[in-house]
């Protein structure tokens, strides 16, 4: 049976902002994302619309910043790495591999509910677009299962790279635990990329103000917010589990010294946190 289209508002709002990026802030840029603005120039009403008329307004400049901070993090990650596998979990429109190293395309897959994958390959087909990446649906809600991933050819006796972003804040704390518990079973040298927000009472201002315009968001189209948790609570959820962390930083510290001074619009807040974990 063919899968009923899902259309992700959340993942469209996301590639809206990477694709404005280049557009309306200041040199140099953290990415330009061609593929996410060919993407978004397929909807109509097309948020890239908002992103263009409106680069001054909070919560669509800190959605760039977020969006944007997020994706080169990863770059970065995948760009220093020799692993040779790429697992995206809850990838919606990522375009990452795409941007970083296209000679992978054959050895990514990417995850997230049925209808949002057959609604990535519609967008894509429109925007005349090759996408050679091998799509995995499963209920995410329903936990990771990797013999599912191995039964689409994914080498589980080498090490994996797993993007997960923009994904744990939708999860309760015990399925983001669950998560990471599932992920436990990957080959040891594998690496775990992923952004979580901090509890109400670590946000700055900026970062309180943007968690609840976006949550209010994010809730109305049936994609609520729910888990936040302290750095101390992260690492001991990895480290009991057979994780290390490499890195965990606010979001403003993963772009390059100088950036945010030049910019008009964009301002860091204090939600964020990005992570690289490793086996």
């Amino acid at each position: 049976m063919k899968n009923e289209i899902t259309p992700s508002q959340t993942a469209l709002f996301s590639a809206a902002a990477r694709a404005a990026h280049p557009l309306v802030d200041q040199f140099p840029h953290l990415l330009n994302d061609d593929v996410s603005a060919r993407l978004c120039k397929t909807t109509s009403p097309s948020p890239l619309d908002f992103q263009l008329a409106q680069p001054g307004a909070d919560v669509l400049a800190a959605a760039r910043l977020s969006a944007c901070a997020r994706a080169r993090y990863a770059e970065t990650v995948l760009s220093e790495s020799r692993i040779e596998q790429l697992v995206v979990i809850g990838a919606g429109l990522d375009t990452t591999a795409s941007r970083v190293r296209p000679e992978l395309q054959e050895q990514v897959w990417l995850i997230d509910r049925p209808g949002v994958l057959a609604w990535r390959s519609q967008l894509f087909d429109a925007a005349g677009l090759n996408d050679s990446t091998h799509h995995i649906g499963m209920d995410l809600a329903e936990g990771l299962d990797l013999r599912e991933l191995q039964a689409e050819g994914v080498d589980l006796r080498r090490p994996v790279i797993v993007l997960w972003l923009g994904v744990s804040m939708y999860l309760s704390a015990q399925d983001f635990r669950n998560f990471i518990t599932d992920l436990a079973g990957l080959q040891d040298g594998s690496s775990l990329v992923f952004d979580y927000h901090l509890p109400p009472e670590l946000r700055d201002e900026a970062g309180a103000d943007y968690a609840c315009a976006v949550a209010a968001m994010a809730g109305r189209e049936g994609e609520p917010w729910q888990c936040s948790a302290a750095p101390e609570t992260v690492e001991a959820w990895l480290s009991e589990l057979g994780w290390r962390i490499h890195e965990d930083i606010d979001e403003a510290r993963a772009v390059p010294d100088g950036f945010l001074t030049a910019q008009e619009h964009l301002s860091p807040m204090r939600l964020v946190r990005l992570v690289h974990a490793v086996r």
